[in-house]
């Protein structure tokens, strides 16, 4: 789960977002570029997903950033699972009643062996 918490949100140590598309976009200062370029160095995988994201049309980059952003997330953040409720089950209501019958019965039967 703490993987989870890593990959969902922004550290001290990681480019944020919006600095990334202005990279791509151009947008920044060449001292802004450089520091960008030098973390992608160190960084393997955002190196190769900015390679990617190059490919697109300027355009179309932050939507393509979003709708990635948009799909690991529901990938990853676990499902709450829907709880099936008894009444929803007529052979559990019929279960329960013959436990709770067969154990008023074991009641009634002991009382009656111990009187004797």
């Amino acid at each position: 789960m703490n993987d989870l918490n890593d990959i969902l949100r922004e550290d001290k140590g990681k480019l944020p977002e919006d600095k990334l598309l202005a990279y791509l976009e151009g947008r920044l200062s060449p001292e802004e570029q450089h520091e960008v370029e030098q973390w992608l160095g160190k960084e393997g995988m955002e190196g190769d997903a900015l390679e990617g994201l190059k490919s697109i049309p300027l355009g179309e980059t932050k939507d393509a950033v979003d709708r990635i952003n948009h799909e690991l997330r529901k990938q990853l953040i676990p499902k709450k699972r829907k709880r099936r409720q008894i009444k929803d089950n007529p052979w559990a209501v019929q279960a329960v009643v013959i436990i709770l019958l067969l154990i008023i019965l074991a009641y009634i039967v002991i009382r009656i062996a111990i009187k004797k």
